[in-house]
């Protein structure tokens, strides 16, 4: 994965406000900033998942290749401890 090209999530996005997938995209930079700034949250999440205690750092959409199709789940959790990296992608939904 091309790491230049990952948005990291912000507690205040800057993304539009216009449509619901803006707002989609809103809400998920908004949860995966607070994981990534309330440590014992992020921590909760990312243990039972296996993931080691460690740092994280969030991003969103994220595009990636798996296999032959393009992906871009709207959001990624990066937890690094020493030489270890351990990534985690997600999709989350707004409303009904």
């Amino acid at each position: 994965m091309d790491e230049a090209v990952w948005e990291r999530a912000r507690l205040i996005p800057v993304s539009g406000i216009t449509g619901p997938d803006e707002q989609e995209r809103r809400g998920s930079s908004a949860l995966l900033a607070v994981i990534a700034s309330v440590k014992e949250f992020g921590r909760a999440l990312a243990a039972p998942l296996g993931a080691p205690a460690g740092a994280i750092t969030t991003y969103i959409e994220v595009p990636f290749k798996l296999g032959e199709k393009n992906l871009r789940p709207d959001g990624v959790i990066r937890v690094v401890r020493g030489g270890q990296v351990v990534d985690g992608a997600g999709r989350g939904k707004d409303g009904p």
